[in-house]
């Protein structure tokens, strides 16, 4: 049976090594059965069949574990992209643990296995570019070598934004890693991250040379273009941001010889502080990362816990994985324009429940496809529009984008998927049903939360492995007295855990919200929170338990097996 995203099916080899009849080690290796192929005519296939990659970059942390590498928080990363539509994700920008490559077999995950993030030239001091010289050859070989018989990888990239990538030396290196690679895989084409700089575009042009597949970041305004001059180029959005998800997907969809685009990023990271903030009024729009206490970069689709951000339910739409879907920009501080940095995404939520602004307008967005959308509060009509490409919304009301060093001038209009609405506030419930040729086909609801009376836990799983390597993740919430999210909640939460586990981090997603991840109190962020539990070696049960001063507990039971 074939490997493939929708039926990873997988089996086992065993090598044993045997001396005068004596078993002297034995190896077990996963592998899977299938066929890819690239071409500029067909795209990129898969077992034979056409297969767009819904891509997202991944940096190598988990989140409150910090860099720490557990089989369980390998595994959850991917499953949450797998269910929030991604089908590959670019492992950026170095070798990824074995388990999270495992993960992606079992779980049927395309991977874009990337070793270096520079070369000779440096990014920072104390960077990779001490060791290249005379390391490079020996690491690529051995991730090569490691990963060459897992079915999900089907890319190798040997660099991202490399500084010297379009001088005569980042030739000469490109051709070298290419050659180290092939002379141990040719299953499978070489490609790496090229983005523009300070130079015309064009004069990057050498850096493809050597690459089976050109990977472009943040220049998909570009594609067409490059294309008439460079027919037998295949291409791939290495890096994109959520802004411009649908310009790039549509270009994708409608060019054989484009295969996927990969968002920055799948996931919040550590790091980058402040990638993606926003301002109110004036910015300085020459720095684009945050001092302490921000530690998060906030880019990513998914926040640092697992939680959907506002830029995912646009993503659903964009990919046809939802109908309609609504987003509430919170009011603006004294109606002073939103400024966004070029990663960063409007001050929206997916929520109605907004006190004290009784009576102001907010500015309500609805993202669709359809062609005509009604917008309903407290089931009275507010307002239906007709919508054609021409007639949304394709300048953001009220938002701007920062300029940076990195800003290519894309992403500074919201998408032709936005339909605004401008709606006085009062609590109760928000409803948008969209419209193809008379039909609905799609509604999505806000409900108006009550006040947080108690707190909600809720485990990933009910039972766990008696193993160090397991984990348990439980999220925390503040529901009101009928069990909704309270989404401005943000009290401060104990947790306490006891059997046959221990408290091993807790905290939230904010990304300037910097405390220890090892300690039993955090606050709330967007009325969530999340506490991860490793269980011992034995098998039995953990409790763990959450208080909160104005909130009435809960618990909770993993099984230990």
């Amino acid at each position: 049976m074939l490997w493939s995203p929708e039926s990873p099916n997988l089996y086992k080899v065993q090598i044993d090594l045997v001396s005068d009849n004596k078993l002297l080690d034995r190896h077990v290796e996963n592998f899977g059965v299938r066929s890819i192929n690239f071409s500029v005519e067909k795209g990129f296939l898969l077992n034979g069949k056409p297969v767009k990659l819904k891509g997202a970059c991944l940096h190598h942390d988990n989140g409150l574990l910090g860099s720490a590498t557990y089989d369980r928080a390998e595994e959850r990363r991917v499953e949450i992209m797998k269910a929030n539509g991604f089908n590959a994700i670019r492992t950026s920008h170095n070798p990824p643990s074995k388990q999270f490559i495992d993960a992606c077999d079992r779980l049927g995950m395309l991977v874009v296995d990337e070793a270096f993030d520079m070369w000779e030239s440096p990014k920072n001091p104390q960077d990779y570019h001490l060791y290249f010289k005379e390391n490079s050859k020996e690491d690529i070989e051995s991730m090569v070598l490691r990963d060459r018989n897992h079915p999900s990888v089907i890319l190798w990239s040997i660099g991202n934004e490399i500084p010297e990538r379009a001088d005569t030396s980042g030739v000469r290196i490109s051709k070298a890693l290419s050659g180290y690679i092939q002379a141990i895989d040719t299953t499978r084409p070489i490609t790496a991250a090229i983005c523009g700089g300070n130079r015309p575009w064009e004069q990057y042009s050498t850096a493809f040379q050597y690459l089976g597949v050109g990977g472009y970041n943040y220049r998909w305004n570009e594609y067409e273009t490059d294309h008439k001059k460079y027919p037998n180029r295949l291409i791939v959005g290495l890096e994109s941001i959520a802004w411009d998800a649908n310009e790039n997907w549509e270009q994708a969809e409608n060019n054989s010889w484009i295969i996927g685009d990969f968002v920055w990023t799948g996931m919040d990271y550590l790091g980058e502080s402040g990638l993606a903030r926003n301002y109110y009024g004036k910015a300085n729009v020459n720095y684009y990362l945050e001092p302490w206490p921000w530690f998060n970069a906030w880019c990513g689709d998914i926040d640092l816990c697992g939680f959907k951000k506002p830029q995912s339910y646009f993503r659903d739409v964009v990919w046809g994985q939802s109908k309609v879907e609504i987003a509430v920009h919170e009011p603006l501080i004294n109606g002073e324009k939103e400024n966004s940095s070029f990663w960063g995404w409007p001050l929206e939520r997916q929520s109605w429940t907004w006190p004290g602004n009784e009576g102001k307008s907010m500015q309500v967005n609805v993202y669709t496809k359809a062609d005509k959308v009604k917008l309903l509060l407290n089931d009275k009509i507010l307002g239906e529009k007709q919508l054609t490409d021409t007639s949304r919304l394709t300048a953001a009301s009220g938002v701007s984008k920062l300029k940076n060093t990195w800003d290519t001038g894309v992403g500074v209009q919201l998408s032709k998927l936005t339909t605004v609405f401008d709606v006085p506030y009062q609590p109760g419930k928000l409803t948008a049903v969209a419209y193809a040729k008379g039909i609905e086909i799609g509604t999505k609801t806000l409900i108006t939360s009550g006040k947080a009376v108690a707190i909600k836990l809720t485990a990933d799983r009910n039972a766990i492995n008696a193993n160090r390597n397991d984990l348990a993740y439980i999220t925390v919430e503040a529901v009101d007295d009928k069990g909704n999210l309270v989404p401005d909640a943000d009290m401060l939460v104990h947790a306490s855990v006891s059997g046959d586990g221990e408290l091993l981090a807790t905290g939230n997603a904010s990304p300037n919200d910097m405390k220890s991840f090892r300690k039993p109190d955090f606050k709330l962020f967007n009325g969530r929170g999340l506490i991860i539990v490793r269980p011992s070696t034995n098998q039995g049960n953990i409790e763990v338990k959450a208080t909160s001063e104005s909130l009435k507990e809960d618990k909770v039971n993993v099984k230990t097996k």
